[in-house]
């Protein structure tokens, strides 16, 4: 993917051999901006569609999908009701045992 060769990269770069903890949560970034840009897409929508369905700015539309941070549970829930999809989050550590909890709204 463009985050492991732009990892790489860096590494390379910098003579680190070590892995840096950013690096994780900026590829979880990247993959989340990446599966959000797949589902507008696959839906025929602009993001200025998405993005005034969502009550976001298209620029902020734009920084999600191009891996610039994770929005906040709000803003994923309107982003999902915007492009006529409902959004499963995990939040904590991918190894950790997996409890359901069902929010709703």
């Amino acid at each position: 993917s463009r985050w492991k060769t732009l990892q790489a990269k860096r590494l390379a770069d910098t003579g680190d051999v070590v892995e840096h903890p950013e690096y994780a949560q900026a590829g979880r970034d990247l993959r989340l901006g990446d599966q959000l840009r797949a589902i507008r897409r696959s839906r025929n929508l602009t993001q200025k569609e998405v993005a005034e369905r969502a009550g976001i700015s298209q620029p902020a539309l734009s920084r999600i999908e191009l891996g610039g941070g994770v929005p906040d549970i709000e803003t994923l829930r309107r982003l999902g009701n915007a492009m006529g999809v409902r959004f499963h989050v995990i939040i904590g550590k991918e190894d950790a045992e997996q409890e359901n909890l069902r929010l709703t709204g």
